[in-house]
């Protein structure tokens, strides 16, 4: 039987953002870049996280360069993370 990889019926696009959101209490900063890339900083924390950014509609997926996933949504303009 031969195998095939399957394709998906309609490609919903990525949507490219540029902006820097930064936390509540000024601790973590989120930069999306219109590359489809992102840097993450934290205050307390030394090392910078870095990875690739999928937007489609309002629903946000963060690919850290890691391997961590971390999934959001980003709704007239306010970023939320953690969430499905």
């Amino acid at each position: 039987m031969e195998h095939r990889p399957m394709m998906m019926s309609a490609i919903v696009p990525h949507i490219p953002v540029a902006g820097v959101w930064t936390s509540p209490d000024g601790h973590i900063s989120l930069e999306l870049r219109a590359d489809g890339r992102f840097i993450e900083t934290r205050a307390d924390f030394a090392d910078v996280f870095t990875g690739v950014y999928v937007l489609v509609g309002e629903r946000l997926k963060l690919f850290e360069d890691r391997g961590a996933v971390i999934s959001g949504t980003l709704v007239d303009g306010r970023l939320s993370l953690g969430t499905a």
